[in-house]
């Protein structure tokens, strides 16, 4: 162990804690890959925490006690999401680069929330609330500016050089469209970011121009299960057994997947509660200390609404529930086979 926490994963790879304050997150996992000066290598720094001063002085401080200068450091993002990437443009130097997924980068343009908004209220959400949530999302306030466009963006199979590592990329979406793991080839080690986390579940939720992020986030499970993996690193918390982790997440789904179902056809007849995505949600489990559903702070309900959405879009394309528009918005009802 190093100063700091630092962790040194693999030889000249370390682990630099950021912490995320007022997050349940608490820290993001940064990975430093330190190249060699007289081989005149350049170092790469793996996700970069949000947009804030404290982010960007934890960051700051590690790699000065690694003898690391961001003058001699590109960036490599796993995915778009502010606790990840919204450091990156603070941070990188001229002549370095920025490496994002060229599908993540789609949705790096200012639309997206307004696009979720929209969804919100097609399927009943008080606008008062959707403007409480809204206030509290990280994109609004701790994500990169979107002047910031000086990407270099990636594609399934790209290969970036790191200090004495080759990293090769591997399109992992779910979390996010465009989300990437990385396998740092011959080593057993692969980053991982939010595809697979250890002791806490990734959230799944919509996209506005993607039909079945679940779906995609399960067959991308499916993909990662065929790598050799003994060293995972996870973008948040502790490591553990990933094939064991990713036949949990799948039971995880599973389960919830057949929950949703039973709610929505439980609500057909319920005579206060409606088969529409509030109450949906509201009737699903969650771990969070909280006397009731409507008692979740506003940031709590935009993911929970955004993941029973993800939930409810798979058992559309699984042809189990279908979409109905009414007068008051959508509603879904069962479809029995």
């Amino acid at each position: 162990m190093m100063g700091y926490d630092i962790r040194e994963v693999l030889p000249e790879v370390f682990r630099i804690p950021v912490p995320l304050e007022g997050n349940p997150l608490k820290e993001l996992n940064s990975y430093l890959f330190r190249g060699s000066r007289e081989a005149k290598q350049r170092n790469l720094l793996v996700d970069t925490g949000f947009r804030t001063e404290g982010c960007k002085k934890a960051l700051l401080k590690g790699l000065g006690q690694l003898g690391v200068s961001m003058e001699d450091t590109d960036i490599l993002l796993t995915h778009l999401h502010a606790d990840h990437s919204g450091n990156a443009p603070e941070l990188i130097r001229p002549g370095g680069r920025v490496y994002i997924s060229r599908e993540d980068y789609r949705f790096m343009d200012g639309t997206l929330q307004e696009h979720r908004s929209e969804r919100f209220r097609e399927n009943g959400i008080e606008e008062s609330l959707l403007q409480a949530m809204l206030a509290c999302t990280p994109s609004r306030t701790m994500a990169a500016p979107l002047s910031f466009r000086d990407y270099t963006l990636l594609e399934e199979g790209d290969v970036i050089l790191a200090g004495r590592y080759t990293l090769r990329a591997i399109w992992t979406p779910g979390h996010t469209p465009g989300h990437f793991c990385f396998e740092v080839c011959g080593t057993g080690a692969m980053l991982l970011g939010d595809h697979v986390l250890f002791d806490i579940t990734p959230n799944i939720t919509d996209w506005w121009d993607v039909p079945d992020s679940l779906g995609n986030y399960l067959r991308s499970l499916d993909k990662l299960e065929a790598y050799p993996v003994t060293l995972p690193l996870p973008g948040h918390r502790q490591a553990g057994d990933m094939k064991l982790r990713i036949r949990q997440l799948k039971e995880h789904h599973k389960k919830r997947l057949a929950d949703c179902l039973r709610i929505v056809r439980e609500l057909q007849h319920d005579p206060v509660k409606k088969p529409c995505l509030y109450d949906i949600t509201g009737c699903m489990k969650w771990k969070i200390h909280c006397d009731g559903w409507d008692d979740f702070p506003p940031a709590q309900r935009w993911f929970a609404l955004g993941e029973c959405f993800a939930h409810l879009d798979h058992l559309k394309q699984e042809g189990l529930v279908r979409e109905v528009c009414g007068e008051h918005g959508v509603h879904y009802e069962p479809v029995e086979k």
